[in-house]
């Protein structure tokens, strides 16, 4: 069996030149061949790397004495693996770092590379990271804080230079496990304490309340608690859609992006589980996933279906009390739990989603029954996504209001609620809730 530090270069690998995503592959049955105590190793070194990536290959480009793409992709993989353990990884002592990342280039690539990966880390140990910063405040944060620079100056024009930087640091941090207890089948309070004896240590989470955080998550999901359904693993600001969407016991609801479950199962649980919901994807693997969740919550009001968001429903079906569309976007809210993310972005992908959400938005609102509402929600911080895509549906759409919640009033903006990710453990969301309403009234 593979080293930690060898399946972690060979998942970064996988991301890097395959195209793969790193939560799945963090994720896939072959991380169970290994302890708890190497799959946290693994996944430390993985979402460290992703997160890091180009501050380490600042330091490689700066040190390295030929040109820095002539470096093999996974000699600079390897590099940038152990230039992350000497920056960020304390318990990893140098000597230790050094040699593992000079045998796996000695392997991959012969004692050459061995020699030019021990020669490199070493100098980083003597001198330590290069201590010239651009002077332009998007390169500098772009480069001190490993971001895409077109991404670094949207930020600033957007929010301004204190907050681009609070943004960036918060999606740097450690993405901590959050889980959401499912009342159809136990309390909060006797969560806690089954937890407790499954050694589980939990927390409230203030800012949304009845949701939890585990401090040492490694084996949640091989404990007996989840099987029996008892907990759904869901970041707190995700909560924030199904809240206002507010469904009542025997409504007819439509999760039209339903993937991978967390929302749908809320619903169902504050519905309690009577009604009926339907819970389309066009992914059928995915849409597995969102049924596997539902039997194991004991959802019986959820019915999963194949469906496109854009066009479900367009040869004439019945309309919906409410309609949840939590819609495909960029994703820039949930960095802390998708390092990788950042690097798969372009700033042309913000228009492209949209053109996307509006045409997803436009068929969620002709199956809204009079009377009836639509949440509208992403995991993105782009205006573009949000914001002005709301007030320009608004203005196309006067049968649809927007609604308050004096809940959300703390996160209100001009047409909807935006978490920002420091705000919620890391992750945030923006949502909108609109009213349907008969013509004329």
């Amino acid at each position: 069996m593979k080293s930690p530090r060898e399946t972690a270069l060979e998942l970064l690998m996988r991301i890097e030149s395959g195209g793969a995503y790193g939560d799945r592959v963090l994720s896939s049955p072959h991380m169970l061949m290994y302890d708890s105590r190497d799959r946290s190793f693994i996944r430390e070194l993985v979402n460290g790397v992703m997160r890091w990536k180009l501050r380490l290959d600042r330091t490689i480009d700066m040190y390295y004495t030929k040109r820095a793409d002539s470096l093999s992709p996974p000699i600079r993989m390897i590099l940038r693996l152990g230039l992350y353990q000497l920056m960020c990884v304390n318990s990893v002592p140098a000597w230790a770092a050094v040699h593992e990342s000079v045998g796996m280039a000695s392997q991959v690539q012969g004692k050459g590379a061995g020699g030019l990966v021990n020669a490199l880390l070493r100098r980083f140990t003597r001198d330590g990271e290069p201590r010239e910063w651009p002077g332009d405040p998007a390169e500098r944060l772009s480069l001190e804080l490993s971001y895409p620079l077109w991404l670094a100056r949207r930020w600033i024009d957007h929010f301004g230079r204190e907050t681009a930087e609070i943004l960036m640091r918060t999606g740097n941090e450690r993405h901590p496990v959050c889980i959401r207890p499912n009342t159809l089948r136990t309390s909060a309070d006797e969560l806690i304490r089954m937890l407790s004896g499954e050694e589980f240590e939990t927390s409230w989470v203030g800012a949304m309340p009845g949701y939890l955080l585990v401090r040492e998550a490694e084996g949640l999901f091989g404990c007996k608690s989840f099987s029996d359904g008892l907990f759904t693993v869901q970041d707190p600001s995700a909560a924030m859609a199904s809240i206002l969407l507010d469904p009542s016991p025997g409504e007819a609801v439509l999760d039209l992006c339903a993937a991978p479950g967390g929302k749908t199962t809320h619903l169902a649980e504050l519905m309690g589980d009577q009604g009926r919901i339907l819970a389309i994807d066009v992914n059928p693997g995915r849409r597995g996933i969102v049924a596997e969740t539902a039997q194991r919550l004991g959802c019986a009001s959820i019915t999963v279906t194949e469906g496109n968001a854009c066009t479900f429903g367009l040869g004439g079906m019945e309309k919906f009390d409410r309609v949840l569309l939590d819609a495909p976007c960029t994703g820039t809210a949930v960095f802390s739990k998708r390092p990788d993310m950042k690097w798969r972005r372009e700033e042309s992908d913000i228009s492209r989603l949209a053109a996307l959400q509006w045409e997803m938005l436009e068929n969620a609102a002709r199956l809204t029954k009079p009377g009836g509402t639509l949440v509208y929600s992403t995991c993105s911080l782009e205006p573009e996504e949000n914001s002005d895509l709301v007030r320009e549906f608004l203005h196309e759409h006067p049968v649809f209001l927007l609604e308050c919640d004096e809940r959300f009033a703390e996160f209100q903006v001009d047409f909807g609620y935006v978490i920002p990710p420091h705000r919620m453990h890391g992750t945030g969301a923006f949502a909108a809730k609109l009213r349907c309403v008969h013509h004329g009234t």
